[in-house]
């Protein structure tokens, strides 16, 4: 199996590539990247962290490798799975609350060029990482024509963080926290908490606390920026659950439903613009969405995200 990560020099689509190398020893990894120096430094330290088996301490052997390649149509070809993480450098005003938003329609153009690539190779499931993640996803399926199941958008890290939120509020594991997370990849997150469970039990929480764990999943991935400073990133929620989609997409048993970005087409009574919705993930990509019964507020929430990702595309 062979995972290309189109701005795998950078920051994300690095840790996100050190993930998967160490979950998947056998998977063949290559990263391309204008920054061709970076892009060759990190595979190197990639290829030598999974040399690691090549001692007593070591757990797993190693069957894939893993390379830099030069960025065009060739870097794309054949791969059983692509991870758009390339993006322009991080606007004045990106690191701060919606900064998401700041990045287009600059990343919008990447993503053109980027899909005029993959549309000379074969189609493939393609995970867009680069934000604003819903956007950059249906400019790359607009792109390339492939159909709609081949492209995801990442968007677990909101997920995790109002699972951390909710733990830390009841005093309980976040293992046995389930909050999805619909919507945009950005503001109009959509927690279903009509949908939450702590331990297998229905979540009871107020209309506050639910506000004050819907905000502070808005706002902690910029605290996470201040504090590390403005070049760096929340990056290792961001590579884990990267490298966790990979994984689903390798995998020869359909998996899920999560919530992640898809092109969507009257789900939800939403066309025409890709957005966070519970969606099974196999080989192929995308292998069936899931509509489930939501609040009605939730209901609302979600249409509100649709209409704010169409009105700035």
């Amino acid at each position: 199996m062979h995972v290309v990560f189109v701005g795998g020099g950078g920051t994300v689509g690095s840790t996100a590539a050190y993930s998967l190398a160490c979950e998947r020893p056998d998977v063949e990894i290559s990263l391309c990247d204008v920054d061709g120096d970076a892009a060759w430094g990190h595979a190197t330290d990639l290829r030598h962290a999974r040399c690691h088996a090549g001692h007593a301490l070591g757990t797993a052997s190693v069957a894939g490798e893993v390379s830099s390649v030069e960025p065009g149509p060739a870097a794309v070809a054949g791969a059983d799975c692509v991870v758009v993480t390339a993006s322009v450098p991080r606007p004045p005003a990106g690191g701060e609350r919606g900064g998401r938003d700041t990045y287009w329609p600059a990343n919008g153009e990447l993503a053109d060029e980027i899909a005029g690539w993959l549309a000379e190779t074969d189609p493939c499931p393609v995970l867009a990482v680069t934000n604003p993640v819903d956007r950059v996803l249906a400019r790359l399926h607009e792109g390339t024509g492939w159909p709609r199941e081949r492209f995801v958008g990442y968007s677990l890290s909101e997920t995790a963080r109002v699972a951390d939120a909710i733990a830390r509020r009841l005093d309980v594991d976040p293992a046995t926290v389930e909050c999805p997370v619909l919507g945009e990849h950005g503001e109009h997150i959509v927690p279903a908490f009509s949908r939450a469970t702590v331990g297998g039990s229905p979540l009871d929480l107020s209309a506050d606390a639910r506000q004050a764990v819907t905000e502070y999943a808005r706002s902690i991935p910029y605290d996470v920026i201040q504090k590390r400073g403005g070049t760096d990133s929340s990056r290792w929620v961001t590579g884990r659950g990267t490298a966790l989609i990979v994984e689903a997409l390798l995998g020869a048993e359909p998996a899920g439903p999560v919530c992640l970005s898809t092109p969507l087409a009257g789900e939800y009574g939403i066309e025409d613009v890709a957005l966070g919705v519970p969606v099974v993930l196999s080989a192929a990509g995308v292998e069936r969405i899931v509509e489930w019964d939501l609040a009605p507020a939730e209901r609302e929430a979600l249409e509100t995200a649709a209409r704010a990702v169409a009105e700035a595309t």
